[in-house]
């Protein structure tokens, strides 16, 4: 049986920045360039400092298995706006239900706070966009290029449509 709860601050985040590293290498290997991929290790991610606006999936033996980060959008000019900052089930638990059941509770708490909810997802990532639109969200404008350290990306908004 799957449990899903808000983080805590002493949650292993250790482990929650390796989730996020394994779901990037397996997911992006023919999306993003290889020496992109190459170059990241957990120490690209800082999970801890968001843990107040974290959920987190653990199958029945507690071992972490998902992640989803949701808040107040970062965006300048979107301050009434929530958003999701990320999503990450691990490889082998993907498509059985643990993305749409993380998603379901970052919504209702961003939904009783916010007046839209946007998410950004790589262009590319044709996947992901699947599963957003499954779960009510359209894309809204063009590709943006957005710069991060490790080099640049290329993604689209989602915005979930109204209830």
């Amino acid at each position: 049986m799957m449990k899903i709860r808000k983080a805590h601050r002493d949650d292993d985040f250790q482990a929650v920045a390796q989730l996020y590293l394994d779901v990037w290498r397996a997911t992006y290997v023919q999306l993003l360039p290889a020496a992109f991929l190459a170059q990241l290790t957990t120490n690209t991610w800082h999970p801890e400092r968001r843990w107040q606006e974290t959920w987190v999936a653990f199958d029945d033996r507690g071992k972490l298995i998902g992640s989803c980060a949701a808040g107040p959008a970062r965006e300048q000019g979107c301050e009434d706006w929530g958003e999701v900052y990320s999503i990450y089930i691990h490889p082998n638990q993907q498509h059985q239900g643990v993305g749409h059941q993380l998603m379901a509770a970052a919504l209702t708490t961003l939904q009783g706070s916010f007046t839209q909810v946007y998410v950004e997802v790589l262009a590319t990532n044709q996947s992901a966009r699947d599963f957003y639109r499954q779960i009510g969200f359209t894309q809204k404008g063009t590709v943006q290029k957005r710069t991060v350290p490790q080099g640049e990306l290329s993604v689209v908004r989602m915005v979930l449509n109204p209830a």
